[in-house]
């Protein structure tokens, strides 16, 4: 009988998130930067408000993919903000996230 190499499910899924979280964080903080940008192009204030909340959604999939990654990555030896792209941490993110929707006012 031939053993598997990895039979511990929480380690298959710890190795998949750390293959896959990458560029789907990557996907993301650059779909909210394109829509943080559009903000600027909307003069209603409803619409704004609408975009705005949307934003902050976008800011809470990304810490939780940031958060996904921090806990796949414990048995790794990565640093706390290592794995997310750039070195940029959730407080940094949401950071220049503020700073980006300050600008559209």
């Amino acid at each position: 009988m031939r053993e598997t190499e990895n039979t511990d499910p929480i380690a298959s899924l710890r190795a998949e998130l750390l293959r896959d979280l990458p560029g789907d964080i990557k996907r993301v903080r650059n779909a909210y930067r394109r829509a943080a940008q559009q903000a600027a192009l909307l003069r209603e204030a409803k619409d704004f408000n609408t975009h705005q909340a949307a934003c902050k959604a976008a800011l809470g999939h990304l810490d939780g993919l940031i958060k996904l990654l921090r806990w796949a990555s414990e048995d790794q030896g990565m640093g706390e903000d290592d794995g997310a792209d750039d070195g940029m941490n959730t407080s940094d993110l949401i950071a220049k996230a503020k700073e980006a929707l300050e600008g559209a006012n």
